[in-house]
């Protein structure tokens, strides 16, 4: 019996339905995999919501302070670092799973970014030296020095502030802990006239640069997870900011701090 080969017309007709094939299953798979990103790094603000929650029930009530810190919305000192440690949080739970950034090595350089050089003041475990601080993955609405007033949006059912204890009559409603959505002037070819996933912070010598987490593209933020005092976690899609418009016309941020923030 004569075997037929494969015509060079056939295979190809096979390849191009192969293509067709992955170019349609490959967005589907990209979703997926975000989507369950979304979910891990929903599990860490939820964790690091209820560090901060057991801190301040052993201490009065009072949340810890971002004095001391640096001038960024994720920043956090070493001493409270350590003491969320303590309540079984591993280091890589300050740090979103989606961030293009901190999902790779550069991780060292936000962990240790007071004093990049010194190795030594982590131990694999805790910090040696608590003088300092980490650059976080997420942002953490606590109260720290010169921080400006968090702008309200309509939307907003209670007037957001920077917190500093967790007595508070409505936790529900409380936002503690955040998804990195940040902002800095971008091009005119930018969808808002801001680029969201290239920011200049502290680590520009080391071309490295801050970005926000559950990007679409890099004008275009998906939106974040919030994290509430009561210890629940909501997923808040991205949409232009329902407040007025800033003075550029640009969607007007929480903060700034650096860059703009959102949430």
């Amino acid at each position: 019996m004569t075997r037929r080969a494969f015509t060079l017309i056939e295979l190809l007709v096979v390849i191009a339905i192969i293509a067709v094939l992955m170019g349609i299953l490959m967005p589907a798979l990209r979703k997926v995999r975000e989507q369950a990103k979304q979910k891990s790094c929903a599990t860490r603000i939820r964790q690091q919501v209820l560090a901060n929650v057991m801190y301040a029930d052993d201490n009065e009530g009072k949340l810890p302070t971002n004095v001391g810190s640096g001038g960024w919305f994720q920043d956090l000192t070493r001493e409270t670092v350590n003491y969320m440690l303590g309540t079984g949080m591993t280091w890589d739970m300050f740090y979103c799973p989606s961030n293009q950034t901190h999902s790779r090595n550069d991780k060292d350089y936000f962990w240790l970014f007071s004093n990049v050089n010194n190795k030594a003041a982590w131990d694999g475990s805790r910090f040696v030296d608590t003088n300092g601080f980490i650059v976080g993955g997420y942002g953490f609405v606590i109260e720290g020095s010169g921080r400006p007033n968090i702008n309200q949006y309509p939307s907003d059912p209670i007037k957001p502030e920077w917190n500093t204890t967790n007595r508070q009559k409505t936790p529900a409603l409380r936002e503690l802990v955040v998804d990195l959505i940040m902002s800095q002037t971008g091009t005119s070819s930018d969808k808002y006239g801001l680029t969201f996933g290239r920011c200049q912070g502290g680590l520009m010598s080391y071309d490295i640069y801050d970005t926000t987490s559950h990007l679409i593209t890099d004008d275009v933020p998906a939106g974040g997870n919030v994290g509430f005092m009561d210890a629940h976690v909501e997923w808040r899609k991205w949409s232009y900011p329902d407040s007025p418009p800033d003075d550029n016309g640009r969607p007007r941020a929480r903060v700034n701090m650096g860059p703009s923030f959102y949430w």
